[in-house]
Parts: C-alpha cells; sequence; structure tokens
C-alpha cells in the first residue's frame, strides 16, 4: 500500500499541533512502523497518553484511502516532513507539521526570504492601503509574502504581492476544498494560480475558532520576520508575532496614530521592542547581503499603491446568505479593572474551561504537558482547543509563550 496513506493516518491520529507525531516518527523511524506497533509496541515506548495509544491501535484507513483519492482528483499535492521539499525552517519549530496539502508552486522555501503580513481583520482604511503597500513592495524587492488569506490585512497584503506579480503563500486553518472566509474565494484561486495555498488540516475540516491559533505557528515558522500592520492588543495577530518571537524569528511593525485603537498592538509592539517598518525595503534591507541573489530592494518603486473602492467593497462585503461566523466565546468578557492581588489575577471574565486550564499551569510547561495535566485534573480538552485556550490566556496577558514552545504564567 502506499506511502502516503500511513502518513495521512498518522497525522489523523495525532491531530494538528501536535508534538506527537514527531516523538512517534523519532521511536518508529516511519509512519507504516506506527501503523504496524500493537498495544504492547505502544506500550514499550513510554511517553504516550492512553488516548493517543487508543487512537494508534485503531487502523482503520478507509478515511485516509477516500482523502487521497480527492487529492488526486482534484490535483492537491501533498508534502511529507521526510521530503526534500519540505522546508527546514518549519522542520526546527515546535510541534512541525508533519504533513502538508498544498495547491499551487512550491517555491524554494529555504534559498528565499520570507515575510508573513498580519494584523486585523476589522483594519481601518489606512491600515488597507499599509497593507497593500507593504504586500507590493516586499514582493517588489524580491521576497515571498505569507499570509492567514483573513479578512482585512491578510487579504490587502496578499493582494498587493500579487498586483506586482509576486510569489504568495497563504496558509489556511481548514482543509483546501474550503474557501475562508467565503469572500476570498476570488483570492484563493488566484493565489493557486500563481503562489501556493497550504494547509495540515486535511481535505473537508471545516474552519474553527480553535484552528487558527493551531495554523498560526507555520506562518511564522515559513519566514523569517513576520510583520504587523495594524492590530489592537486583543488581535490575534500579537500572537503570530509572539510565535514568530519564541521560533527566533524577526519582528517589524508599522507605527500608528497614538490613542488609535487599532494601532495600539502595533505600538506596544514596538515599545516592547519590535523593529520599525515604514516600508518593505525597511524589512528587506536586513537580509539583502544574506541573500544578494534573491533581494533587490532597488527594484522597489516609489509609486503609491492605492486599493480601489472596488477592491475594499469585495474584501469587506458580506453576502446575505452567507451568516457571519459564530462568536468564539459565548460569555459576556469584560477585562476586571484591576487584579485583585499581584499574584492571584482576577480571571471571573474567562470561561470556566478556561480558568480551569490556567489554574493547573505550574512553571514552564509545555502545550502536550499542560494537556496532560488537564486530563489528569479531568478537565476533558482537545489539542487544538488547548492551543485556542493558552491563545486567549496569552490575549489577555495572563501567560507567556517562551522559547521552545513552552508557557508560563505573566
Amino acid at each position: 500500500m502506499e506511502r502516503l496513506i500511513y502518513w495521512i493516518w498518522l497525522s489523523l491520529r495525532c491531530g494538528a499541533g501536535s508534538e506527537s507525531g514527531t516523538y512517534l516518527l523519532a521511536q518508529f523511524k516511519d509512519p507504516k512502523a506506527v501503523y504496524d506497533a500493537d498495544d504492547k509496541a505502544l506500550s514499550a515506548v513510554g511517553g504516550i497518553s492512553e488516548e493517543l495509544k487508543k487512537a494508534l491501535l485503531d487502523k482503520d484507513i478507509e478515511l485516509c484511502k477516500r482523502i487521497l483519492d480527492y487529492c488526486r482528483r482534484t490535483n492537491v499535492s501533498i508534502m511529507t516532513c521526510d521530503d526534500t521539499i519540505y522546508p527546514e525552517r518549519l522542520r526546527s519549530i515546535h510541534a512541525k507539521p508533519i504533513l502538508l496539502y498544498y495547491k499551487g508552486k512550491i517555491p524554494q522555501i529555504d534559498d528565499s526570504v520570507l515575510v508573513a503580513v498580519v494584523g486585523t481583520r476589522s483594519c481601518t482604511q489606512y491600515g488597507e492601503k499599509t497593507a497593500y503597500k507593504f504586500g507590493a513592495e516586499l514582493a517588489q524587492g524580491g521576497a515571498i509574502v505569507v499570509s492567514g488569506m483573513a479578512l482585512g490585512i491578510d487579504a490587502y497584503a496578499a493582494r498587493g504581492a500579487l498586483s506586482v506579480k509576486g510569489h504568495t503563500i497563504a496558509v489556511l486553518g481548514c482543509g483546501i476544498d474550503t474557501a475562508y472566509p467565503p469572500q476570498n474565494k476570488d483570492l484563493m484561486q488566484q493565489i493557486m494560480m500563481t503562489g501556493t495555498v497550504i494547509t495540515e488540516y486535511a481535505p473537508g475540516t471545516q474552519p474553527s475558532g480553535k484552528n487558527f491559533p493551531v495554523r498560526n505557528r507555520i506562518i511564522s515558522g515559513l519566514c523569517q520576520a513576520t510583520l504587523v500592520v495594524e492590530a489592537d492588543r486583543h488581535s490575534g495577530a500579537l500572537i503570530t508575532a509572539g510565535r514568530a518571537m519564541s521560533q527566533g524569528r524577526d519582528v517589524f511593525a508599522v507605527p500608528g496614530r497614538i490613542g488609535e485603537q487599532a494601532s495600539e498592538g502595533t505600538n506596544d509592539l514596538i515599545r516592547n521592542g519590535a523593529k520599525i517598518a515604514l516600508s518593505g525595503k525597511d524589512i528587506l534591507e536586513e537580509y539583502e547581503l544574506l541573500y544578494p541573489h534573491r533581494i533587490f530592494t532597488e527594484n522597489i518603486s516609489q509609486n503609491r499603491f492605492v486599493t480601489s473602492q472596488k477592491l475594499r467593497v469585495a474584501a469587506t462585503d458580506m453576502k446575505l446568505d452567507q451568516a457571519p461566523p459564530p462568536p468564539r466565546y459565548t460569555k459576556k468578557r469584560t477585562m476586571p479593572a484591576t487584579p485583585k492581588k499581584r499574584n492571584e489575577p482576577d480571571i471571573s471574565y474567562l470561561t470556566e474551561q478556561e480558568q480551569a486550564v490556567f489554574r493547573i499551569m505550574n512553571g514552564k510547561m509545555t502545550s502536550d504537558e499542560i494537556r496532560a495535566a488537564a486530563l489528569e485534573n479531568n478537565i476533558p480538552v482537545e489539542t487544538g482547543e488547548l492551543l485556542s485556550i493558552l491563545t486567549t490566556l496569552e490575549i489577555y496577558g495572563l501567560i507567556s509563550a517562551l522559547p521552545g514552545g513552552s508557557y508560563e504564567r505573566s
């Protein structure tokens, strides 16, 4: 049977965002050996939870066959972490994806400069124009622009790169068969034609709030630098910036007007050490000597890149038959005016599950260690859901992400 069947099987059993796949491959060498392992062999390895062992003992591969058949019928390519085209930059991150689905052309990633451009979905007109300008300038200078293809900053940066025939990569938080958000369906098609659309989620995986924090580690992991164009203090773009820092990557931010809520997050990043970027050239000058055969800042024009009104409407308009995504949280949140005590922050505004996860955190812990502690304390939480909770706790300043994929209380 074809080797890809076992790669798909292992990725489905371990789930996105987990270090388990890497650990199992280190122990058994290849997915087929993991598939062939029985209860005794898995137990002998150690470090495997009962839940994961139960999943690995499920040898049904019919779904895997259907996924592979779908990929072949629809020209979806698959790369594994053992393939030569798999980016070395991704190999070095915590919980690297062991399998990626993609459409389009895979550029020479390790021999190129990649810059993630991220920011708020609810951007201002200033943010729209700035993201478009940076996307175009970075592409003109020879960089590959990476984003999550979300509404707002992500989409404008990708469109800016496309406007000058640059290469752009979109990293999805769902299956490659789904255009999300649906307003960006045309953008997704354009990127597939001239760039790359990539995801670790199997075809058929629907968009979910818990997927996007998991996805963000790939966006930052592919790139030498992450640029935050516009973001308030609660923007998920700051989490991507945090992932970049923990992965040892550079972080840039576009300064905004003092007192403007949409720029509070970016201004905070600059105050805390992020580099100021006023143009694509500011970023690419950092890599020009390292990649003289790729980066050519002299090619960046002085044109004023302007997004049209038609583009702005297309990127923000929601069709009447497309209901907006459900709110992530069902409980109304209001930040407390002041914490009760320095060492005992007020967490009453969190959901019960978020409070429970926060309480079990003790010292530096990886996401896998936190999940194991959660299960020991009868807190049922899936890996993707846990990463979403950790993202929430980080946004609210309750925990900090550390190098190596660990977390600790702030």
